[in-house]
């Protein structure tokens, strides 16, 4: 995700010229919908039906990349956030 060669390990008992929170983590973007329709049953009974769908363009959020330095992975990226996820619900309201 980054040059890992531009770190090195700085000199025993001394601060390195880093600053904090030099390296972040890719962009993260989620759009998430939800479609609901109410249906009267009797009185005041009613149904509502929903669909609601998580990450909807099904975008790769990557996660943090490794941190450690000395590591054989650092500045490498392993993992992403879930892919797109629907679910559908049936609610009966009286």
């Amino acid at each position: 995700w980054f040059n890992a060669s531009c770190f090195s390990l700085p000199a025993q008992y001394t601060f390195g010229n880093a600053g904090r929170n030099t390296v972040l983590a890719p962009g993260y973007a989620n759009v998430d919908a939800a479609v609901v329709k109410d249906l009267v049953v009797r009185g005041d009974a009613r149904v509502e039906l929903r669909l609601e769908i998580f990450n909807l363009l099904n975008r790769v959020n990557f996660d943090v990349p490794n941190r450690i330095f000395g590591t054989s992975n650092f500045g490498r990226i392993f993992s992403a956030g879930p892919a797109r996820q629907m679910q559908f619900g049936i609610k009966f309201l009286f």
